[in-house]
């Protein structure tokens, strides 16, 4: 059976106009159109063993059934297929209708609009462009009958006719031509505007002076002037320019030093070209012996240097620099030994020390030669007779080189990083003993220092330049026992105990009417451990006890360990049973090395032999 489409039996109609149960009928039968398929037939055994199954299976009722609902799936299946599909085509022709109306719409207005613009802007020189292609055809065609000079007669007679024809569009052309011209008129104009240096022409006393980038660097310029006079004595010396500026074009500017140059010449004509020699950026002297200068500067290094040693700067302590080449006022000019003299010199300077372990007053003072009273003049902030600690920073009054020579040598050395050790607790090692679970490894660091030598001191200041780790090293684990042995860990009246020093000799003696607890042998610094948790209510000195600990267990419990060689815990501390609290010693009053154990219960001292009485 074919079906061709079908809708739901709710709509009135078919497409044609049938009820769905005509529409059916009517399909089942119309004739179809099928391609044959050719099917094997199945092999006669096969056959006879179904045809009795087939038999029964059609006298059932509830086949009839099945075949009606498969039918109905089938069917309901195909028709929503159908109709899902030819509303896709539907709304596909929809929008497929719109594109095509919104590119008409484009088409029409904007590319008619576009293409009349063109045609419009086009057209006198399509038709200067066909006048000429005209003059060029009729000069060829005349010149084969009659001549080149005729030909050429008359294709200008053309000519002249086609410019009286056409002389009304001349006026019109300018429209186009025009704002052609007028843009690439434009572009140069920019073009070469921007590529114009403009500078700031300088003008002193209506006289152009030079040229600079900027108003800055004539300030910087003046400002240079005045440090040249008012740093050579000459405050008296008048001194004022008033500048004018205008922008111009020029390619030559000065820098600071050129202008100042100008500047001096054009206030005064006792001028001279000399060599100046700057000390930390300030102006010192003038002088015009430059070439004896600078070798002097060589010199005072000279006997430091050494070519051989890439690793070696020789320096000055300060900013030494000569400038050779600019003008100065005549009278500012300073002979050359005058300049030694002060290079050479001595000033006053400052100097810090920090007092170190050992120090006192009179020792320091003697060490920069100078008295206590004087040190203290110069250390007004503290009396350094009454408050003179390890750590403090005096500050030094003393006559030092006014220039002196420091040689800065770097140096690359590899040093070990030493490894950290972890300890953990392990239950399966004895109590105290230790194992090695993880060998440690120490690192390399690669590190540069600089150290400086001043003048010919042999003794370096060291200052760390860079630190690179070449090898990370590797950590020491190592396990620490906290296993007790039999007997050490005993049940209380709340919760449990242990004995406070797992690594004991022997009992001196246990409690007694004249003794208060038990006195545990063990080697001096043996470790002694909190019997249980609590909270530390005393960690100190005792006349009689020594060092010793007092923990609160809570529940009326509380114990007292004494005679420690030192504490490792404070008051307040809450710790665990097993911590380490204190070591064996001998302190207060007692007799060798041993714990003194106390135990109390509700307020009650105890005897430890209660529990631990096989100890």
């Amino acid at each position: 059976m074919a079906i061709k489409e079908k809708t739901p039996p709710d709509e009135q109609q078919l497409e044609g106009g049938a009820a769905p149960e005509q529409a059916a009928e009517t399909a089942e039968t119309a004739p179809v159109k099928e391609k044959k398929k050719h099917r094997a037939a199945p092999p006669p055994r096969v056959k006879k063993a179904l045809d009795p199954l087939v038999t029964k299976a059609k006298q059932k009722p509830q086949t009839a059934v099945l075949g009606q609902f498969l039918y109905d799936v089938g069917f309901w299946a195909e028709y929503t297929v159908l109709r899902a599909g030819r509303r896709l085509r539907s709304f596909g022709a929809l929008v497929r209708g719109k594109a095509c109306a919104v590119g008409q719409f484009i088409k029409d207005t904007v590319g008619k609009s576009l293409l009349n613009a063109w045609r419009e802007l086009s057209a006198p020189f399509v038709r200067l462009r066909n006048g000429f292609k005209n003059i060029f055809a009729l000069v060829r065609e005349e010149k084969k009958t009659v001549g080149t000079a005729k030909a050429v007669g008359e294709g200008l007679a053309y000519f002249g006719r086609g410019v009286r024809r056409y002389a009304p569009l001349i006026r019109p052309s300018f429209a186009y031509v025009l704002p052609v011209l007028a843009l690439g008129l434009f572009v140069y104009v920019v073009n070469t505007v921007l590529g114009y240096n403009y500078v700031l022409a300088v003008e002193v006393n209506g006289k152009v002076v030079g040229h600079v980038q900027s108003e800055q660097v004539f300030d910087a310029a003046t400002a240079e002037l005045t440090q040249r006079i008012d740093a050579l004595g000459d405050e008296d010396r008048e001194f004022t320019i008033t500048p004018t500026y205008s922008l111009d074009v020029s390619d030559t500017l000065m820098d600071e030093a050129q202008m100042a140059n100008v500047l001096l010449q054009e206030s005064s004509d006792e001028i001279q070209e000399a060599t100046a020699i700057y000390i930390d950026g300030e102006l010192l002297a003038v002088t015009t012996e430059g070439e004896a200068l600078h070798e002097f500067i060589d010199s005072l290094k000279a006997p430091y240097e050494d070519p051989n040693n890439p690793n070696l700067r020789v320096e000055f302590t300060k900013d030494v620099e000569l400038q050779d080449g600019n003008l100065y006022f005549t009278d500012s000019i300073t002979d050359l030994q005058s300049i030694i003299d002060v290079l050479t010199g001595e000033e006053q300077g400052e100097v810090t020390y920090t007092v170190q372990q050992g120090d006192v007053p009179s020792s320091v003072a003697s060490k920069f030669g100078l008295s206590v009273s004087q040190l203290q003049a110069q250390n007004p902030q503290q009396d350094i007779l009454t408050s003179f600690y390890v750590g403090d920073v005096l500050t030094i009054s003393q006559a030092m080189p006014y220039l002196e020579v420091k040689r800065v040598v770097t140096r690359t050395v590899q040093e070990e990083i030493p490894y950290d050790t972890v300890t953990t607790d392990s239950a399966d090692l004895p109590f105290d003993t230790y194992k090695i679970e993880q060998e440690g490894e120490t690192g390399l660091d690669e590190v540069v220092y600089e150290d400086t030598y001043y003048g010919d001191s042999n003794t370096p200041e060291t200052v760390e330049i860079s630190r690179t780790t070449l090898k990370e090293p590797v950590t020491r684990v190592r396990l620490r026992g906290t296993k007790l042995a039999n007997g050490m860990v005993v049940s209380g009246t709340n919760g449990t105990w242990v004995w406070p020093v797992p690594n004991y000799k022997g009992i001196s003696r246990w409690m007694s009417s004249t003794h208060k607890g038990v006195d545990i042998r063990a080697n001096y610094g043996a470790s002694i451990i909190a019997s249980d948790g609590g909270v530390v209510t005393t960690a100190g000195w005792h006349y009689s006890y020594g060092n010793y600990v007092i923990i609160n267990h809570g529940g009326g419990r509380q114990t007292l360990y004494a005679h420690a060689s030192s504490l490792a815990v404070h008051v307040g501390q809450a710790v665990s049973q097993g911590q380490v609290i204190a070591y064996v010693g001998s302190t207060g009053i007692s007799t060798g090395n041993h714990c003194h154990f106390e135990m109390f219960e509700n307020g009650v001292r105890i005897s430890a032999k209660k529990y631990f009485a096989g100890m």
